[in-house]
């Protein structure tokens, strides 16, 4: 359930940034969106994926670790091209597919929408820390600062070719460079 603190936040909006991402199939579809006077019970319901999902990790509040991480920064920088931020990727915000191991985003309490500069920087964060999940720690750094510095002097545009540039190269990863 959204955290209806933030400013200008509703559970509306969770729920209409979920149905972005279960548009692209890395969510669970919304099937439902109840709202009550004075918003005390409202809920979402969301197709059930236990079924077929598992959680990783030890801990749930742990982060997703080497090939699970590249995956998720995969994802979550195929969002940012969407305009799209999502944060709080912890293990029990992400459940795997038992038998691909792809993951699937769940709780977009802590997302909104982001475009220009805002999109750009969401795309290089992502990119970058696939990037280091996948051991290309030096890598991760030279872009992240070249993409960061052309945001800096003001050129969104080069930054963003720069930004999806690098991020191409993270889509082709499929297992951490073993060091």
């Amino acid at each position: 359930v959204a955290d209806e603190s933030f400013p200008g936040r509703s559970l509306e909006d969770e729920v209409n940034l979920q149905a972005i991402a279960a548009e692209m199939g890395i969510a669970p579809k919304v099937a439902g969106f109840e709202k009550f006077p004075g918003g005390i019970g409202n809920r979402i319901e969301m197709a059930d994926v236990r079924d077929n999902f598992e959680t990783h990790g030890d801990n749930y509040r742990g982060f997703p670790t080497g090939r699970d991480a590249v995956r998720v920064n995969q994802q979550l920088g195929q969002l940012a091209l969407k305009g799209v931020r999502l944060e709080d990727r912890h293990n029990g915000n992400v459940l795997y597919n038992k038998a691909t191991g792809r993951p699937m985003q769940l709780d977009f309490g802590i997302a909104g929408r982001v475009e220009g500069s805002e999109q750009v920087a969401t795309l290089a964060m992502a990119t970058s820390e696939g990037l280091e999940s996948a051991g290309l720690i030096e890598e991760a750094a030279i872009y992240r600062a070249t993409v960061m510095d052309l945001l800096e002097g003001g050129d969104v545009s080069d930054a963003m070719d720069v930004a999806k540039q690098g991020f191409s190269r993270l889509q082709k990863i499929k297992e951490p460079v073993k060091g």
